[in-house]
């Protein structure tokens, strides 16, 4: 697989209803920069029923109708495969939806490992709420 290295705003879905509202706010986010959109899904290894097709599919034409590339990939470590993903394709801004009290970990990890990109978490009425970015200068030191 190719991936060309361009500014973007990276959308993060998953199946889970809902995930439509990302797309559209980091389309948002997208034509505000002027830059390109392109989304993301991480799913567990051979983790795809009946239902998880079809709302992905959903999910890539609601993309597609948006311009964006949909991207699609099986691991056990999202925010990881998120981040390498963001590194080889340019992205510029990480959006994302408000995650659940047990699941608090992707969104501090995904800062951890890409400190220097702001993220954008979209609750579930469709409100922005953006984490800037760490200046290289005040990122702490490792």
């Amino acid at each position: 697989m190719v991936i060309f290295m361009n500014p973007n705003v990276l959308v993060c879905v998953t199946d889970r209803p809902g995930s439509e509202r990302l797309i559209r706010a980091g389309a948002s986010i997208a034509k505000d920069s002027g830059i390109a959109l392109n989304v993301v899904t991480v799913l567990p290894k051979g983790f795809v029923s009946e239902n998880t097709a079809a709302v992905l599919q959903e999910l890539y034409n609601t993309a597609n109708s948006l311009g964006a590339e949909m991207h699609f990939y099986f691991n056990s470590e999202p925010a990881l495969t998120i981040a390498v993903h963001a590194r080889k394709t340019g992205s510029e801004h990480i959006v994302s939806g408000k995650p659940d009290a047990d699941s608090s970990l992707f969104i501090e990890t995904l800062r951890g490992l890409l400190p220097d990109l702001p993220v954008s978490i979209v609750d579930s009425d469709g409100r922005i709420y953006t984490i800037p970015a760490v200046s290289p200068a005040k990122q702490p030191i490792k």
